[in-house]
């Protein structure tokens, strides 16, 4: 049997397959995002899952396991991972491995083949991998650098454009004056305060987005120069990737909300890479990223 663990901050997809990837069971359990939780918390419930999913189908045992989780940064935290799920009876006779969720996302994107995964919902960030093996990845620095393109992305261009508007760097806007209305804002200090309480918000700030998108919709010229810029970085991330590879499969499979939404950010990104290269196909994610890691589970056992 093949187990797939798809892990970030909210929470922990698992599931088990048959050998030609076929679902028994799929289970969820807390989050385990390395970072977001304490490692020993990501670890328990990797393995709440884990367990309820073997529960569910009696007899089964693991022959090979794939995690993608978030926050991994890098083969020492894979091996760090991975070596504590060994230590569970259900893993000791499997094998393991444990990569950043990007990896299964990817996977589950394009079912296993080559190509191009850009995930925009939160935060955003491109991988792709070519015929060869090879991977690259671009963006998903996380909300310090940018998160370009993504709902923080363009919650954060809003806040901006919002300051710019009241102090009348640019003209007000029917998003502008919404985000006004929004918050509350009637002063100066108003707008500081504002800016102090959300520094560091990345899920409020990317509660923003519908404003954006919205308003842009209707035509108004902030929201659509938001829209123009994020499309652009997004646009850049996917040729980050394709420079580096040598992409025979010219498919583009999108993951997340945002970049799914029928917005104006999805049609002028497909538009912007139809333009850049007019033989990619640009797609929703054709399975889900736990999917994705049953997928790489199997590719362990035939390497």
């Amino acid at each position: 049997m093949l187990i797939g663990i798809d892990g970030g901050g909210t929470k922990t997809k698992v599931m088990l397959t048959d050998m030609q990837l076929r679902p028994l069971a799929e289970k969820v359990s807390g989050p385990s995002s390395i970072r977001t939780v304490p490692f020993e918390t990501a670890i328990a419930n990797i393995l709440e899952a884990t367990t309820a999913c073997l529960a569910a189908v009696p007899g089964a045992e693991i022959t090979a396991a794939f995690a993608g989780l978030g926050d991994v940064a890098g083969e020492e935290d894979g091996f760090l991972v991975a070596a504590a799920l060994r230590n569970h009876p259900a893993f000791s006779q499997s094998l393991i491995e444990v990569k950043n969720d990007v990896h299964n996302a990817h996977a589950g994107a394009l079912e296993g083949k080559a190509g191009i995964a850009i995930i925009i919902g939160t935060g955003s960030v491109a991988f792709g991998v070519d015929e060869r093996g090879k991977s690259h990845r671009a963006g998903g620095y996380s909300y310090k650098e940018g998160d370009f393109g993504s709902a923080f992305g363009l919650g954060k261009q809003a806040l901006s454009m919002l300051g710019k508007a009241w102090d009348h760097r640019v003209e007000p806007s029917p998003l502008t004056e919404d985000l006004v209305r929004h918050f509350g804002i009637k002063t100066f200090m108003d707008m500081v305060r504002l800016y102090d309480a959300l520094h560091t918000e990345r899920t409020e700030v990317a509660k923003l987005a519908p404003f954006v998108t919205r308003h842009a919709a209707e035509g108004d010229p902030n929201a659509r120069a938001i829209i123009e810029f994020a499309t652009d970085e997004l646009l850049e991330m996917i040729r980050g990737v394709d420079r580096s590879l040598s992409l025979h499969n010219r498919e583009i499979g999108v993951i997340g909300s945002l970049g799914n939404a029928e917005t104006p950010l999805r049609s002028e990104f497909i538009r912007k890479v139809r333009s850049y290269d007019p033989t990619f196909a640009v797609f929703p994610a054709r399975r889900d990223p736990v999917f994705g890691s049953c997928v790489l589970a199997k590719q362990l056992t035939q390497r």
